[in-house]
């Protein structure tokens, strides 16, 4: 571990305590904390009614119920979360668990009336407190002073401020060349503008690109232009509830929590009465929806997620790690940008393409796992006992929204969402597999290039049971005819469907000495895709050499627009001038195998999405638009099949799930996104046959996950097998079939090529009696598998092999997720600059943290070298004329995963900062390695090693990697762990938002490390 906690035993713990009590209460002055604070909180928060712990440490790790422990002023300082006075609540969170339900008052931007909600967010210890009560009293005021230990209030933290951005922002309407139409803006440029630029404008505050009010300068017309637009809907009809005054109001003047703290201390200020006037003539604000599923969301399903506790600051506020990350408005009103911002992401977390709300996170987050059918929920099943068939769907809908249980609400709100956003869509109709006798006799998710005829493309016409939501198929039909296809001499690959559920697209073959070419079918017919089979061409039209190599495209799928992303052994078509290698190219891991990539088909011709030398297999998306895959990780010492994802536009190359071994597997295969946006895939070991393995569920919004038991997965800290606390610890990985292990010999069934379902339920190909991985001689038959229960229903039995199985119906689009900088899991543009297209550029926040996460990824804490001295390094592929291992010389070694060659070129050494950060440019799209010096197990001191995967950086990507180490726990550690390895120090840091990126080197030019001239190296790579 890297943190110095030490157990004693208890006797011991007790005579040291003896030995110095009576020496510490001469020496040491008793604070306010512990003679007026932590004797309520002791009674009230460390002990429940029977007298067991509760908000108290429960191990040396730091864990404690609810994160918090209240034995000590440093414990609970830890948690700064809880004590702030945030969003609609009136309270801190720490006292809002603990009292009765209270009333809160809810306000929108309209002039409508106040909507009163009472309070019920869960608190397993229950009402501790009374609102009435001194104990209460005395802890409010405690915090309204700062909630220091000696009661004095901290001075104001003097935040630098930091230069001003000049760049435009972008939105629907808005024209940067003419003055807007409205009248007020007058009175805005006269008035509003120069308060704005002086108070609010610094980079690191409304300057940051990220935030949701973004601001310029304020210097020219059009960035006046620019700021208006930006802040023309931040005012309301009741002009002193504007957020763009309340949010910038001292709260004890009447103003509410604001991450920038008060500009104004009073409404007396001459910069607050600027925006009020300009509000009150402006009178609330433009372009309001009138659409009906908005307006339900925000007179019904907002509320209700205010009752339940959903929008306290540690909960799902933006600072928050995961995507869910509503707004809080300002003291219980309601702006039209945060009700726009709340139903939007709210939207995202509901399935619309099954009549059952359970189908969807919103709801399925909130009930209770496995028998209530629910999935885990860090804040727990707070919709936990309803169902649908208790509600009354028109009080839900039209009823006193205080007196409707917020489950029925959500159901309403979703049903109303499916009859306006699905309307005229194509529920499920079909099934679609590619059924065959016999697998190819090479079949692992990197054998594609085998080939084995006599695959027929199935259709199953499907229904689900409105009653019991099972799947069943009746009248099937074969799909070749109308693409001039033979059963008899194709060879098939994974159908997939649009996402308006009209078109099918797979890949076929004809014979060995012919590629994989994609085909698309519909109503009309079916044809080869001429865009994508076509001869290959760069993205300027030139032409790609085949290197005597097959073309292939395969494993296509539809991105939520039509465009189709695809695999293809066809090379680098994009900046080719920044390779030393063109065409078709073999795979290091094995180079009797041909490498592949993925590419979109779009319309100004096909795009180049991943640049990496080994396998990038099986796209498919998430609702968002986000496109995810398996990718081969080989390198000396290491083999993963893992998941990946990245942006259509080509940024955020980055890791999904399964990125070590220490899942307890090292292969994480087809993955693919439920209705729940789970995600499921198959795990399996090295050597499974036919890309057979076990079936697993992953809850992404947990974490990272450790279920090995082998001490040599855990590359720098093997004792981390023992640091989890079961009691504590929630896994991300569940098994919804145990029996089918995923393991070579110890299996009982086997699973592969898993496939959603609208209600949230798997089609998915099923061996049932098999228990060899390694050879899978059972035929896969087709069944349905609910991911919850666990329960398996047979579609179609085994013999011929049922594989590929895919559902035809429309799915909900929510558009296509773009790189943007308010991403704290990924932030990152592209920039369409021509001086960037050859080369990206990096800054790393902090990189002796970064390096700290290379090699071993568990919540034991991290090992930071002071300097890790990183080098950056070309990897390359195997020579012209390499085709197998024999050949590669001595670029080739041998490990316990069997033979790789390895090739690579040092390109340069990033400049660190003092501060730890630094910023570099690197040639875009081409395969990198790191080298560092970090400790590994059995390391006496920071040694050389190399990273054991390859990275890529898209041609204009302008992204941050890493976090400043200061700042970690407040984001990052909510699925990394805290820096200590202390789970008790992972709280949200609003923070985060403004100083994140306040580094040092992001005002330093960029190290060029672009010299591609450098000496080719073989191994050894340490």
């Amino acid at each position: 571990m890297w943190h110095s906690t030490v157990s004693l035993p208890v006797f011991g713990l007790l005579l040291l305590a003896a030995l110095g009590c009576t020496e510490k209460e001469a020496t040491e002055p008793v604070s306010f904390y512990d003679r007026r604070i932590q004797p309520i909180l002791q009674s009230s928060c460390a002990s429940s009614p029977t007298q067991s712990g509760c908000h108290v440490g429960f191990d040396d790790r730091g864990n404690a119920f609810g994160n918090l422990s209240v034995e000590s002023f440093e414990d609970v300082s830890l948690r700064r979360d809880l004590l702030e006075t945030y969003g609609p609540y009136g309270v801190p969170a720490l006292l809002l668990k603990v009292v009765p339900s209270q009333p809160v008052r809810l306000t929108s931007w309209d002039d409508s009336e106040p909507l009163i909600i009472d309070t019920d967010i869960a608190h397993a210890g229950g009402s501790l407190m009374d609102i009435t009560s001194s104990s209460f009293t005395q802890i409010q005021r405690w915090i309204d002073r700062g909630a220091t230990a000696s009661n004095t209030v901290p001075a104001a933290a003097d935040l630098a401020a930091t230069p001003c951005v000049a760049t435009l922002g972008a939105g629907e309407g808005f024209d940067s060349s003419v003055d807007p139409s409205a009248a007020d803006f007058a009175t805005f440029r006269s008035e509003v503008s120069g308060v704005l630029s002086s108070s609010c404008v610094a980079g690191n505050c409304h300057g940051a690109v990220a935030n949701s009010l973004y601001l310029t300068c304020g210097d020219t017309a059009e960035q006046e232009r620019w700021n208006y637009y930006a802040v023309r809907d931040y005012v309301s009809s009741e002009t002193h509830s504007s957020e763009i005054l309340r949010r910038a109001l001292s709260q004890i003047a009447g103003g509410s929590f604001h991450e920038g703290g008060a500009i104004y201390q009073t409404t007396n200020d001459p910069g607050y009465r600027s925006i009020e006037r300009w509000a009150a003539e402006k009178g609330g604000p433009s372009n309001v929806p009138t659409d009906p599923g908005f307006v339900f969301f925000a007179e019904r399903v907002q509320p209700v997620l205010v009752k339940k506790g959903c929008m306290q600051l540690g909960c799902h506020s933006p600072s928050i790690f995961h995507d869910y990350r509503l707004r809080g408005g300002s003291g219980g009103h309601f702006g039209l940008p945060a009700a726009l911002k709340n139903y939007d992401l709210s939207l995202e977390q509901i399935s619309l393409s099954s009549p059952d709300p359970n189908a969807s996170r919103l709801i399925r987050k909130n009930l209770a796992p496995r028998f209530g059918g629910g999935i885990r929920h860090r804040g727990g099943p707070l919709l936990a006992g309803s169902v649908l068939a208790d509600c009354d769907m028109e009080a839900a809908a039209t009823g006193p929204v205080n007196d409707q249980d917020p489950y029925c609400v959500i159901a309403a709100w979703i049903e109303l969402e499916r009859q306006e956003l699905m309307s005229g869509e194509l529920p499920l109709s079909a099934v679609v597999y590619v059924s065959r006798a016999t697998l190819p006799s090479a079949d692992t998710p990197q054998d594609f290039e085998s080939f084995s005829a006599g695959a027929d493309l199935v259709r199953a016409s499907a229904a689900i049971d409105p009653l019991d939501g099972w799947i069943t198929l009746s009248d099937t039909a074969s799909l070749l005819g109308p693409c001039g296809l033979d059963f008899a001499t194709v060879d098939l690959r994974r159908p997939q469907v649009s996402w308006d559920g009209t078109r099918i697209a797979f890949a076929a073959r004809t014979a060995a000495s012919a590629p994989w070419q994609i085909y698309v079918s519909d109503d009309t017919g079916c044809s080869a895709e001429s865009a994508i089979n076509a001869a290959p061409v760069d993205v300027n039209g030139a032409s790609i050499p085949a290197n005597g190599e097959l073309i292939h495209n395969f494993d296509p799928a539809f991105a939520p627009d039509g465009r189709i992303v695809f695999a293809s052994t066809r090379g680098n078509v994009m900046n080719t001038s920044g390779f030393s290698y063109s065409g078709p190219q073999r795979s290091p891991a094995n180079p009797s195998r041909l490498n592949a990539n993925l590419y979109i088909s779009e319309s100004g011709g096909i795009r180049q999405l991943t640049f990496l030398l080994n396998q990038e297999l099986l796209p498919s998306f998430m609702s968002d638009g986000r496109l995810i895959f398996t990718t081969e990780k080989r390198a000396p010492k290491f083999y993963q099949l893992a998941g990946r994802r990245i942006n259509l536009d080509g940024g955020d190359y980055h890791p999904l799930f399964g990125q070590r071994s220490t899942i307890g597997y090292s292969q994480l295969t087809d993955v693919v996104e439920l209705s729940d946006k789970n995600l499921a895939a198959i795990f399996s070991e090295q050597g499974a046959a036919h890309g057979a393995g076990a079936i697993a569920i992953v809850n992404r919004s947990l974490g990272i996950d450790q279920q090995s038991t082998d001490p040599a997965d855990y590359t720098q800290d093997p004792t981390a097998i023992d640091w989890p606390n079961p009691d504590f610890y929630q896994h991300s990985i569940s098994m919804p079939d145990p029996a089918a292990s995923g393991r070579l010999e110890s299996t009982n069934g086997a699973y592969r090529n898993p496939s959603p379902l609208p209600n949230g339920r798997i089609l998915v190909s099923y061996a049932a009696a098999e228990t060899d991985l390694s050879t899978v001689t059972t035929p896969f038959g087709l069944v349905a598998l609910d991911p919850t229960s666990g329960e398996r229903r047979s579609l179609v039995a085994g013999g011929p092999n049922i594989v590929w199985p895919v559902a035809v119906y429309a799915r909900a689009n929510h558009g296509i997720f773009t790189s943007r900088p308010d991403e704290p899991n990924g932030v990152t543009r592209i920039s369409t600059a021509d001086a960037m297209q050859d080369r990206a550029e990096i800054t790393f926040l902090d990189l002796p943290l970064l390096t700290s996460l290379m090699f071993q990824n568990t919540r034991t804490g991290r090992d930071i070298a002071s300097n890790p001295q990183l080098e950056i390094w070309e990897s390359l592929p195997p020579a012209a004329g390499v085709t197998d291992y024999a050949s590669g010389g001595n670029f080739v070694v041998q490990d316990d995963f069997g033979s790789v060659y390895v090739r690579r070129r040092l390109l340069g050494k990033p400049t660190l900062s003092l501060d730890g950060s630094s910023r570099v440019q690197v040639p875009g799209g081409v395969p990198l390695v790191y080298s560092a010096n970090v400790r590994l197990a059995g390391d006496s001191a920071p040694t050389r090693h190399f990273l054991r995967e390859e990275l890529q950086f898209y041609p204009g990507e302008m992204t941050r990697q890493s976090f400043p180490r200061s700042m970690f726990n407040g984001l990052c550690g909510g699925c990394h762990g805290s820096v200590s390895g202390m789970e008790n120090e992972i709280s949200v840091n609003p923070d985060i938002l403004t100083s994140a990126s306040n580094v040092s080197a992001a005002s330093l030019l960029p190290t060029e490390i672009l010299d591609r001239n450098g000496a080719v190296q073989g191994p050894p790579f340490p």
